[in-house]
């Protein structure tokens, strides 16, 4: 079993190699920086970031990544967020959950 101590070097890992995300409209990905990275009390990791795509008019994200510093692929996740008004950015928040079972 893994102590609380190895748990926690884990997340801290997860937390300092996550590097950027990427956003998918169309068949083109845009790169956004993450503005929040932290380990919560519960253990978990929260990973925030803003999407402020300069396509105008209405869009259509359908798909989320994060990158480590490599520039490696570490998630991802197929999405279907639309939106209306250029002048507005989307709250993104990713939270990874780091357990032994």
């Amino acid at each position: 079993m893994l102590s609380t101590y190895a748990l926690n070097g884990l997340r801290e890992y997860v937390k300092s190699t996550l590097a950027y995300a990427k956003y998918k409209i169309g068949s083109t990905y845009y790169q956004e920086k993450l503005t929040d990275v932290t380990v919560r009390s519960d253990g978990k990791v929260r990973v925030e970031f803003t999407i402020n795509p300069t396509v105008k008019g209405e869009i259509k994200i359908t798909e989320v990544q994060l990158y480590n510093t490599a520039g490696q692929l570490w998630w991802n996740k197929v999405e279907s967020i639309t939106r209306k008004t250029s002048q507005e950015g989307i709250y993104y928040r990713v939270t990874i959950s780091i357990t032994e079972e």
